[in-house]
C-alpha cells in the first residue's frame, strides 16, 4: 500500500513537471506557423494519395499580394499541360462532308489581263511588245526619251511604224502623249498611222486634239488624218477638244468638214460637252460661241430633253447663258 501511494505521488509530480513544458512547445508552434517561411510552397509536387478514398485537404487560397504578381508562372507540365493550338495546313485533310477551303491566290486577275483561266470574256493585251524586233525597241526607248536623233537611227534600221506596245499604243501615239511634235512629225512623215487605235480606243489624232496640240493636230489634218473618227464615247475629235477646253484646237477643227454636231454615247453634242464640263470658264464659253457660229445647233436636246439653254440654266451659268442667248438671236 505504501509502495503503490509512492508511485502515485511520483507519476503527479511529472504530470505537474509536463504541463509547462507542452505549453511552451505550443508557444513556440504558434511562432512558426505565423512567420513568413510558413507560407512558403516547396516546389516538390506532393505526390497523390494512393487510395481514391483518401480525403482530400484544400489548398489555401492565394494571397493578394500573390494574384497581383507579375511574374509569370511557368506553364504546366505533365498531364494537366494544355499543348499549343496550332493553325492546320492547307495539305490537312478536312473531316468528311466539310467543302475543302479554297487556297487565296497573291494575284488577282487585272482588267487588262487575259481571261482564258478563269471563263472571263477579257480580252488580252497585244502581245507584240515582247516580239518586237532590235530596232522597234530601241524606236520605242527613243520616243519615251524624246531623242529625236536615236528615232531617226532605230527608222534607219527597219523599226516597225506599226508595231503596238502592251497597252496598243504605236511609236507616234507615244510621241502624242509625249507632247513631242518633232519626234510626232518625223514619225508621221514616216508613214505611221494617225488613226490606229489603242486598247483604250484612242488615236494619235484623238489624243493630239485632246491635248490641244495644235502644231501636231494640223499635220494629221493635212496628212490625211480621219475627220470621223470616234473615241470609246462616240465623241470625235471635236467633241474631245471642246470638252477640255482646247479653243485654239477648236478653231484649227473648224476649220474642215468635223461633225458640229455630232451625238456622242450620252446624247450629248459639242455643245453640250462644253456646258456640262467647261463649268462656266471663259475657254468654255468662247468655244461654245465658236461653235455656234460654225453652225451648232443650241436648241438641239439630250437624252433627258434638256437643251443648251437648260444646261447653262441649271448650272446655273449665267454668263454661258446669256451668250447663248445673244448668239441664238443672230
Amino acid at each position: 500500500m505504501a509502495l503503490h501511494t509512492g508511485l502515485s505521488t511520483h507519476r503527479r509530480g511529472i504530470a505537474l513537471l509536463a504541463l509547462p513544458l507542452a505549453a511552451a512547445i505550443g508557444a513556440c508552434t504558434s511562432c512558426a506557423a505565423s512567420s513568413p517561411q510558413a507560407h512558403e510552397v516547396s516546389s516538390t509536387p506532393v505526390p497523390a494519395p494512393s487510395s481514391s478514398s483518401a480525403t482530400e485537404k484544400s489548398l489555401p487560397a492565394p494571397s493578394k499580394a500573390a494574384a497581383s504578381s507579375s511574374v509569370p508562372l511557368p506553364a504546366p507540365t505533365g498531364n494537366n499541360a494544355t499543348a499549343p493550338t496550332t493553325t492546320p495546313s492547307n495539305s490537312a485533310k478536312q473531316p468528311a462532308g466539310t467543302p475543302a477551303k479554297p487556297e487565296s491566290s497573291k494575284t488577282s486577275l487585272s482588267p487588262l489581263a487575259s481571261g482564258a483561266n478563269t471563263g472571263a470574256s477579257i480580252k488580252a493585251l497585244p502581245s507584240s511588245a515582247a516580239e518586237m524586233s532590235k530596232a522597234t525597241t530601241q524606236l520605242f526607248a527613243a520616243v519615251n526619251r524624246g531623242k529625236l536623233k536615236d528615232v531617226k537611227a532605230a527608222l534607219k534600221d527597219g523599226a516597225d511604224l506599226d508595231a503596238q506596245d502592251e497597252a496598243g499604243r504605236t511609236a507616234l501615239m507615244r510621241a502624242v502623249i509625249n507632247k513631242n511634235p518633232a519626234i510626232a512629225k518625223t514619225l508621221f512623215e514616216a508613214g505611221s498611222d494617225p488613226d490606229k487605235k489603242d486598247d483604250f480606243y484612242e488615236s494619235p489624232f484623238l489624243r493630239a486634239s485632246a491635248n490641244g496640240q495644235v502644231e501636231t493636230l494640223k499635220l494629221l489634218i493635212d496628212g490625211g488624218a480621219d475627220l470621223t473618227a470616234v473615241n470609246r464615247m462616240g465623241g470625235t475629235a471635236l467633241t474631245v477638244a471642246s470638252e477640255n477646253g482646247r479653243v485654239q484646237a477648236v478653231r484649227q477643227l473648224l476649220r474642215t468638214d468635223i461633225p458640229v454636231d455630232q451625238v456622242n454615247d450620252l446624247g450629248w453634242t459639242a455643245l453640250h460637252e462644253t456646258i456640262v464640263l467647261g463649268q462656266g470658264t471663259a475657254n468654255a464659253i468662247t468655244i461654245a460661241r465658236l461653235l455656234i457660229i460654225n453652225g451648232a445647233d443650241p436648241h438641239l436636246e439630250d437624252h433627258s430633253g434638256s437643251d443648251a439653254f437648260k444646261l447653262a440654266r441649271e448650272r446655273q451659268q449665267s454668263q454661258m447663258l446669256t451668250m447663248l442667248q445673244a448668239a441664238a438671236k443672230r
